[in-house]
């Protein structure tokens, strides 16, 4: 017994279309299972790679690129039920693809595959503190096209993958140590064996300060108005900056208790009378 809708039987083709509301519905029903069976099994896929050990940026980008394919490859056979040959469908969207791609999306291509690139290289990996493309702060995401990176004070700043790989990148945190390179100057005046002995102190009392490598403290040159010394210690890169902004504040205070100075630039102006 064929149903009525509208006037219409679900085997009769509508009028001026030629697809019959029975196409309709199976088109509806397969993509809708389609797109749930390609969630499933992308998840699932990304869950057996991160359980491998593979990189999480390396297993989100391959994630992401098969869903896209696997999603064209829903649609071409939900159009099948249309009573569209699937391989004209697949050739049709494999066209208009590379057509939009080809012309219009030339960039997004080399972004795919820099961030494909990106992935497998792993020059960095979520949470890393490095600087891209001139921007500096912690990576949040690498996309199949962007790359997303939260800086120091909390803004998102969204890069194309291919200025990411096509530029020099330096990852400040895949050691787990560092060494906090800092300058001091010392006036001509002091005795610059107390000096270094009163610095070398201070660096050793910070629990911060690893002991291996050992810290160092060395004259570098005779400036203008003081003598400049370099102070190399070696801290956790987790401890990096409180390590650096605290010391700022201690050699300060350690030195204006033992009477060292620290001369600012200053020029000296000799007048003469001609008689």
């Amino acid at each position: 017994m064929a149903i009525e809708i509208a006037g219409y039987g679900l085997q009769e083709p509508l009028p001026y279309i030629g697809i019959s509301l029975w196409n309709i519905f199976l088109f509806i029903i397969v993509l809708i299972i389609g797109i749930i069976v390609v969630r499933i099994v992308t998840a699932a896929i990304k869950k057996w790679m991160l359980r491998a050990k593979m990189a999480k940026i390396l297993a989100e980008f391959t994630t992401r690129v098969l869903r896209l394919i696997l999603y064209i490859f829903v649609v071409g056979v939900a159009l099948a039920f249309m009573g569209i040959e699937i391989g004209a469908a697949l050739v049709s969207v494999s066209v208009v693809l590379g057509f939009v791609l080809g012309f219009a999306l030339g960039d997004t291509l080399s972004n795919i595959a820099a961030g494909f690139m990106v992935a497998v290289t792993k020059p960095f990996k979520a949470g890393d503190f490095v600087t891209a493309n001139g921007e500096t702060g912690t990576i949040r995401n690498v996309g199949i096209s962007v790359t997303e990176i939260d800086t120091i004070d909390n803004k998102r700043i969204i890069i194309p993958n291919k200025l990411v790989w096509g530029g020099n990148i330096t990852n400040f945190t895949t050691h787990p140590t560092r060494r906090v390179d800092m300058e001091m100057g010392v006036g001509y005046e002091v005795d610059l064996d107390h000096v270094i002995k009163t610095t070398m102190s201070l660096l050793k009392s910070d629990k911060r300060v690893l002991s291996n490598p050992e810290p160092q403290v060395a004259v570098k040159e005779m400036a203008d108005s003081a003598v400049i010394l370099v102070i190399r210690p070696w801290v956790k890169t987790n401890d990096y900056w409180d390590f650096f902004f605290d010391f700022q504040k201690n050699i300060k205070q350690k030195y204006d208790k033992e009477g060292i100075s620290i001369p600012f630039p200053q020029t000296d102006v000799h007048l003469f009378q001609n008689k």
